[in-house]
Order: structure tokens, then C-alpha cells, then sequence
């Protein structure tokens, strides 16, 4: 009784900043709260290899999400910080999630076409589910993930050449030791980039790129170069197509082989086929971080598909697919692979999604989804699971 209270609390206090900023009018703040109602069919990712029951239950979600964005002269300055709480029906010893979401930016554009560009992101979970650039954490442990990226720029040439430096710095803690000492890492990103513009519908640029991941455990350290080429042309008046493709080399810490080489690609195309329609295909391969201790790292190819489509300005579909394979290899293999009990092999993961907005008026909209997430993985069966969640939502607009 005391949770349901809380959550009804937490949906009354959140319409109170609302109509503040209503008078004062402040077009720069946006203020939106969301109450979804959800049913999950496998809310821990259970396969049949743990031979447990699948544990399904209903869900409640109070979600606010508050937006400031201003600019003034050559200087901006924005933030999104969303809060959400979560009330389970049947989940047994937590039947509560917080979690946090927090990006902040700033940016400056001063004379001679120089400029700099910060941007700092960070997620607060508990049973955190999904994070970024597909990198998915599972019933490991609360955690908190923290990303900071910084870009600077500067025109060589007016209206044709550019000059970017980018770095990052990414981490991620779990709260417990024992998690943490499995999969707390650190990872640190630079590089630099030239942009030509060949004319008013085509670029391409040059990058090389530096990156060091360092975990806890050290097995699955590493450090990789990255060299290659972009290009970006819009061919059509509604199709435009984005193609990044080079050269890779590693050094692994703890693999068996410790020098590693790969192509890697990126394409993809965005068209719209109709007036109220957007659809972008996409295909990728590169080498990437391995999800598991056993292997240091692992060769990924994936396709990708989004599509967004307007029946009537009150009503919009947004649909969303990836499939990607992931190959892991004995040569990958850190210390702590078994032969006797580990297996290399292929891991798939499957992800589907669909949203149907309908906007009541301009501040209430009622929002369906429903997401479907499966997993088949060689190198740790004991994970293998799919996942169905349904839920329908009331989203409340400044």
C-alpha cells in the first residue's frame, strides 16, 4: 500500500512543475511525464538451460522527463534528466526499480569557424536492461554508466574543409564487488577527422581512431587503431546514403593470440517513400568488445532497420529491427577459457520493436508498444532466453 501510494504521489507532484513553467512561458523548458502500464513475460531473461521457471508480471512506470535547451550569441547550453520508478506485481524479493537518466551539453561556435562541443551522459539503474550503443547489461547488478565526449573543430578551408578532434571517456561500476570485479571497465577514445565537401550533397572524410578498454579483471584488456574512410551523398532528393569502411589492428592483453587485424564496415540508407514516411537499412561488421570473461573479443556483423510512419498528423507508427551475430574464437580466448568446459562458437541476438503513437491534442498523447528480444548464444547456453513485453502509455506534454 505504501509503494502504490508513493507512485500515485510521484504522478500528482510531477503535473505541478508543468503548470508552473506553462505561465511562465518559457519555450526553452519542456516537461513531459509518462505513466505506462506493462506486462513482461520474462522480466529476469530466464532460458530453459537454468531449468527455473520463466517469472512474467504486470509493471507500473512513473517516468518524468524534464528538457532545458538554450542558445545565446555563439555559446548553448542544454540538459534531460528522467527519473522513473517502478512498481512490479509478481517479482519476488524487489518489487521496485529507480532508475536515472541524466545527459548535459554545452557547446561554443566562435569566430574563424572554431568550435567545441561537450557532452556528458549518464544512466543510474538497478536490473538495468539496456544502456547505449547496444551494449546490454542483464540481471548482472544495480550499476551506474557514465560517458563523456568532447569534440573540437575548426574550418581550414570556408565551405570545404574541416578539421575535428574527438575524444571520450566512458565507465561503467557495479555495486557489488563480486559483479564488478567481472565486468567493471573503463574505456578511453581519441581520434581525428578531415572533412571535405565535395559539393552542396556529398562529403567524405578521413578518420583514425585510438581506444584502450581496461577492466577490472584485466582479461579482456585492449588497445586498437582504427583507420578508414566516410562517405556521405544525397543521391536522391529522398534517399541518402552513409558508408564508413577501413582497417583495424589490436593488441589483446590476455588472448591467445594477441595481435589482431580486421576490415570493418558501416552502410547504410535513408529514404522516404512517401511524404509521411522514413525508412533507413543498414549493415555493419567490425570487431567488438566480447560480453563474456573467456574471450577478449569478438568479429560482429549486423543488420538494422527503422521506419517511421504518419497515418494522419495525430497518428504515427515507429518500427525498429536488428539482427546480429557474433563470432568467437579459440585464438580469442583469455586465460580463464576451459576447453573442457567452454566452447567458442556464434552468439545471435534478435531485437524487435513497435510503437504506435496517437496525439489526443497537443498535450496528451496514448502510446502502444511492444518489444521482442531473443538470445542464442554458443559460448553461454546458460543465457539463452526470449522476451515479449506489451505495454500501453499516457505521455502528458508542456
Amino acid at each position: 500500500m505504501i509503494k502504490r501510494s508513493l507512485l500515485l504521489s510521484l504522478s500528482a507532484l510531477s503535473f505541478l512543475p508543468v503548470s508552473l513553467m506553462a505561465e511562465a512561458g518559457r519555450n526553452v523548458v519542456d516537461i513531459s511525464n509518462l505513466v505506462r502500464f506493462e506486462y513482461d513475460d520474462n522480466i529476469f531473461n530466464t532460458g530453459p538451460e537454468l531449468n527455473t521457471n520463466v517469472l512474467d508480471s504486470y509493471k507500473i512506470t512513473e517516468q518524468i522527463e524534464l528538457l532545458f535547451d538554450t542558445e545565446s550569441g555563439p555559446t548553448s547550453f542544454g540538459f534531460l534528466y528522467s527519473p522513473a520508478f517502478t512498481y512490479y506485481t509478481d517479482r519476488p524479493d524487489d518489487d521496485t526499480d529507480v532508475s536515472h537518466l541524466f545527459d548535459l551539453s554545452a557547446g561554443y561556435v566562435g569566430p574563424n569557424g572554431f568550435s567545441i562541443r561537450v557532452k556528458d551522459t549518464f544512466r543510474r539503474a538497478e536490473e538495468p536492461e539496456l544502456v547505449a550503443d547496444d551494449v546490454q547489461f542483464r540481471r548482472n547488478n544495480d550499476f551506474i554508466y557514465n560517458s563523456l565526449n568532447t569534440t573540437i573543430g575548426a574550418v581550414l578551408v570556408p565551405e570545404k574543409v574541416d578539421f575535428l578532434i574527438d575524444g571520450r571517456y566512458a565507465i561503467t561500476r557495479y555495486d557489488e564487488d563480486l559483479v564488478g570485479d567481472a565486468s567493471d571497465y573503463d574505456q578511453l577514445s581519441g581520434g581525428i577527422e578531415l572533412v571535405y565537401t565535395l559539393g552542396p550533397d556529398k562529403q567524405v572524410s578521413g578518420q583514425v581512431n585510438y581506444t584502450t578498454l581496461d577492466y577490472e579483471n584485466g582479461f579482456r584488456d585492449s588497445e586498437s587503431v582504427q583507420a578508414g574512410l566516410s562517405y556521405v551523398q544525397q543521391v536522391t532528393p529522398t534517399s541518402r546514403i552513409d558508408l564508413r569502411a577501413g582497417y583495424e589492428t589490436r593488441d589483446l592483453d590476455d588472448a591467445v593470440e594477441q595481435e589482431s587485424d580486421s576490415p570493418y564496415f558501416d552502410a547504410s540508407i535513408v529514404t522516404n517513400p512517401a511524404a509521411n514516411a522514413v525508412l533507413t537499412l543498414g549493415a555493419a561488421y567490425s570487431l567488438d568488445k566480447s560480453p563474456v570473461n573467456n574471450f577478449a573479443q569478438q568479429e560482429r556483423v549486423r543488420f538494422y532497420a527503422t521506419g517511421n510512419y504518419s497515418f494522419t498528423p495525430a497518428l504515427d507508427l515507429a518500427l525498429s529491427g536488428s539482427f546480429s551475430e557474433g563470432t568467437f574464437d579459440e585464438s580469442d580466448a583469455t586465460s580463464v577459457f576451459d576447453p573442457t568446459v567452454d566452447e567458442a562458437g556464434e552468439e545471435t541476438v534478435i531485437q524487435v520493436s513497435a510503437s504506435l503513437t496517437f496525439k489526443v491534442n497537443i498535450r496528451n498523447s496514448i502510446v502502444a508498444t511492444y518489444q521482442f528480444t531473443e538470445l542464442e548464444s554458443d559460448v553461454r547456453p546458460e543465457s539463452d532466453y526470449d522476451r515479449n513485453r506489451y505495454s500501453i502509455g499516457w505521455q502528458y506534454d508542456l
